[in-house]
């Protein structure tokens, strides 16, 4: 695995629990045996590890082709994956092409291995969404019909729900399941590419937004970060991604140096050795993952202190206060006080 680290939040997994509930997988007993944090459904805005994600839906639905999987997946994907801020941003954008620039930069805030670009080629615009620090991960089809899909939802409610876009690229290898084929009977589907794409007409991206968009419809759903019309991307440093990767593991208490290793594909001395030319350690990590997730439940006015405290991990709430003082001068509760006042 490459060195930057792959991450994109929980919530954009529950598509494919819902997609393999309904084929009969057992998912309760296939989490509590992965890698991925037993409570990922219940924690939708904290993040996971890209590559733990998608060979544990790869290994669960081995029964199904990848890319039958992968478009199954995408099939469900609806609005309510995205967080409300970043959703409203993207219905007020009044025309398709503020729209589309709207969904690459929430793709942006959400995850981190997208780079979307646009390419005019004659009367059309290719949209390519490579998904990057993967490379040709066997499973890359699972991000590629995530993402391409986020796309489509944008064009479907720009030009009409029977809208169909003339080509479809995959860097995966493998054939398109028939169910794509008749659902896309007018597309283009090529596989082995060197980048996944869709090619879109440029005229539909001037249309005014019919603003019909809700929670309810097809929505985008991506594995990565991106840049787009803005030419803006968002880049994470190491440590941060390791915090992020950390946090949905501190309910459990204190997660593995090993466990940790192995999820973002190192050794566990090739991650200190990381950690340790980033100026930090994996203590240091661990007591700052615990301190930005407890900060983040302290804006909650309605959680309790003693429930944030075991939730990040700390084993009381008094050890929770004194760590928390030691980040901010400040308790929990005058902390939130504070942040109260200031709001």
């Amino acid at each position: 695995m490459s060195a930057r680290l792959a991450i994109v939040r929980a919530a954009h997994l529950r598509d494919y629990l819902v997609v393999m509930r309904r084929i009969g997988i057992p998912v309760d007993r296939e989490l509590a045996r992965s890698r991925l944090p037993p409570q990922i459904e219940e924690a939708p805005d904290l993040y996971v590890s890209i590559p733990v994600a998608i060979e544990w839906i790869a290994k669960c639905g081995r029964d199904l082709g990848p890319m039958e999987l992968g478009y199954l997946g995408a099939r469900q994907a609806s609005l309510a994956s995205i967080k409300p801020a970043h959703l409203t941003e993207m219905l007020a954008a009044q025309t398709g092409y503020r729209r589309l620039d709207a969904f690459i930069r929430i793709a942006c805030r959400e995850d981190n291995c997208l780079r979307v670009s646009l390419r005019q080629e004659g009367d059309q615009t290719r949209v390519i969404c490579e998904t990057v620090h993967l490379g040709r991960h066997p499973f890359i089809c699972f991000a590629e019909w995530l993402n391409l899909q986020g796309v489509m939802s944008i064009m479907s409610d720009l030009a009409g729900p029977n809208w169909c876009p003339r080509e479809l690229t995959f860097v995966s290898p493998y054939a398109p399941s028939d169910l794509a084929r008749e659902a896309f009977p007018n597309t283009r589907i090529l596989v082995g590419q060197a980048y996944p794409s869709i090619l879109i007409e440029t005229a539909h991206l001037a249309r005014s937004c019919r603003g019909t968009m809700t929670p309810s419809d097809t929505a985008p759903l991506s594995f990565g970060q991106g840049n787009g019309p803005s030419g803006q991307v968002e880049a994470w440093d190491f440590v941060s991604l390791l915090r992020m990767i950390l946090q949905p593991y501190l309910n459990g208490g204190r997660p593995d140096l090993s466990l940790v290793a192995e999820i973002v594909g190192m050794s566990p001395r090739t991650l200190q050795r990381r950690l340790q030319q980033s100026g930090s350690s994996y203590s240091q990590v661990l007591q700052e993952a615990r301190f930005d997730l407890a900060r983040s439940f302290l804006n909650d006015p309605g959680a309790k202190i003693i429930d944030v405290a075991m939730t990040a991990g700390y084993d009381s709430q008094q050890h929770f206060t004194r760590a928390f003082r030691r980040f901010t001068g400040l308790t929990p509760t005058r902390y939130r006080r504070a942040m109260a006042e200031n709001a």
